[in-house]
């Protein structure tokens, strides 16, 4: 009969995922995260698997538990214009206290190239964030916060490329007031409002920029 595990497995999990955020798939051997856990390689195998697996759970649970995903599903009852302007407020402020960037932006450019399975988990990742923002992208539009006609996909994948560039950004710079410039700029083009107040239409400041149609 197999012995039950002795171990808080979302504790364990808590801290594979710092050792893994902090250093890299690479550059973590078996004894760091036996150091960071408390657990021999046998209880970790046992339980987890291989490195390789452990860092899949890691990327997983890290989802889970993840800022954008909390503020996404505690900020409900606002309008969809207040849920979006937090949730890059919040990725600025995670960015400027932590500086080790996001642990799905790191794995990309670590792994993303060499490993298919780690591939697939961060698609999979980006397209679970899409959905909720196109959900409330339609949402703004009803609110009359974004013209009808705007492009809800084009601009949840824009939002998801500005939080990903926050993340990366905070792990060279603690400069929160130049994070906060950047988060504030991407509100500025998301809510572009014509000289009678109302939400411009299709691109609005991207069209200003780069002209209708291009």
């Amino acid at each position: 009969m197999a012995r039950p595990r002795e171990f808080d497995q979302n504790e364990v999990m808590n801290k594979v995922v710092e050792v893994f955020w902090s250093r890299g798939f690479e550059a973590t051997s078996i004894q760091d995260l036996e150091g960071a856990t408390g657990l021999k390689r046998g209880s970790l195998y046992n339980a987890f698997g291989d490195k390789a697996t452990l860092f899949q759970e890691a990327l997983s649970h890290y989802l889970e538990q993840s800022v954008v995903r909390r503020h996404l599903q505690t900020a409900t009852t606002a309008s969809a214009r207040t849920i979006i302007d937090g949730l890059l407020d919040v990725v600025v402020q995670e960015g400027a206290a932590s500086r080790k960037g996001c642990l799905i932006t790191n794995t990309v450019t670590e792994l993303a190239g060499r490993d298919a399975a780690v591939a697939e988990t961060v698609t999979e990742a980006l397209n679970g964030l899409n959905a909720p923002l196109i959900e409330l992208l339609r949402r703004a539009q009803t609110e009359e916060d974004l013209a009808p006609d705007a492009d809800v996909a084009a601009l949840a994948r824009y939002i998801v490329g500005t939080i990903q560039g926050l993340r990366v950004m905070s792990k060279v710079s603690d400069d929160r007031q130049s994070l906060q410039v950047i988060a504030d700029s991407a509100k500025n083009a998301l809510w572009c409002r014509t000289g009678d107040g109302k939400a411009a239409s299709k691109g609005g400041f991207f069209d200003s920029l780069f002209g209708k149609g291009n």
